[in-house]
């Protein structure tokens, strides 16, 4: 801190004056007396010497303090500005400077992690730009080359492989927006109370065809009357795409199995199906987006499991797989 005159700074010139002003009255005071009792001025003299000198004291002590507060403030901004936030213990003294500091460590701390969060926002949001053109080189190159193919005698068949790659591109696109999403934290919070059991049925309608040409049995354990606050349009994008996954991995005329449950503290919803396990050092990264394992699918993204990941944390839930020798459980917990 810039060295100053005492007598510079509003925060000290206050004590300055008021030391001043207690020595000149000191002063008047003894003078008085000492004109009213001549033969008592040489001990006059000597306490005015010890006044001066005590009020000189204390008001250099306090001077001095108020100084060192002022600087160890302007030294906490400064290394909060560097990205340093650290407030010693020996700065707490409960007074006034010490609210000051603790005010000023809170703001740090909040500062930073929002910088953190919005820089690390922008790497996300980055990745995920590179991530979508990388994804939709390959429909548009194969697009373009079944429209040269066309000519100017359309071909069924590769009318139909144009249609196709169209509708694909378009999930595609829809599916890594939604991703974008997820990973900038602007999914939509707006929630209404709905009945998990027309939004658990609403998501396996949209999965029937699959459902029916795998020959599947949907086990429906979801008991009527239960409620949820969620976003109806996002939650049950998560459970179509859990749903998917599921049927997508469980053997022909197997079993798929859809429970729920509610208790004061969640409502649980368990997916199951009874398909090969998953191999254990692929369990911490099935959320991870792009991340296609062993078992995935030819054209799969890579992207649905991550995307219910990040709209059940949206929505203050929880999701996890685990195997259950035999077939996968897909858990998603809703804390109410």
């Amino acid at each position: 801190m810039r060295k100053t005159n005492v007598f510079t700074t509003p925060e000290t010139r206050a004590a300055a004056w008021l030391g001043i002003l207690l020595a000149a009255l000191v002063t008047t005071a003894l003078g008085v007396a000492g004109g009213l009792s001549p033969a008592a001025r040489p001990w006059l003299v000597a306490l005015w010497l010890v006044a001066l000198a005590a009020i000189g004291a204390v008001c250099v002590g306090w001077l001095r303090r108020i100084r060192r507060s002022l600087a160890a403030l302007a030294a906490q901004l400064h290394q909060a500005e560097l990205g340093q936030s650290d407030y010693p213990l020996s700065l707490n003294d409960e007074g006034a400077f010490s609210a000051l500091h603790n005010d000023l460590y809170r703001y740090a701390r909040e500062s930073q992690a929002a910088k953190a969060a919005l820089t690390r926002d922008r790497a996300q949001l980055s990745t995920a730009i590179q991530d979508i053109a990388h994804q939709l080189r390959t429909p548009i190159a194969t697009q373009a080359n079944l429209i040269e193919l066309l000519g100017t005698a359309p071909n069924p068949a590769t009318q139909a492989e144009l249609t196709l790659q169209n509708r694909r591109l378009q999930s595609l696109v829809e599916q890594l927006i939604l991703m974008a999403r997820v990973d900038t934290h602007t999914l939509s919070q707006n929630r209404e109370a709905v009945a998990l059991d027309d939004l658990l049925r609403h998501s396996l309608d949209v999965l029937l065809p699959l459902i029916a040409d795998a020959a599947l049995e949907v086990v429906w354990q979801v008991p009527t009357g239960i409620t949820v606050s969620v976003n109806p349009r996002l939650m049950q994008e998560a459970f179509i795409n859990l749903l998917k996954n599921a049927a997508e991995h469980a053997p022909a005329e197997s079993r798929l199995v859809i429970a729920a449950a509610q208790t004061p503290l969640a409502t649980t919803v368990t997916i199951q199906n009874f398909g090969a396990a998953l191999p254990e050092a692929e369990l911490p990264h099935l959320f991870e987006r792009f991340y296609r394992g062993s078992q995935s699918a030819p054209n799969s993204l890579g992207v649905g499991l991550a995307i219910a990941h990040g709209i059940v944390a949206a929505a203050s839930g929880r999701l996890t797989l685990a195997n259950t020798h035999p077939g996968v459980r897909a858990t998603v917990t809703l804390f109410r």
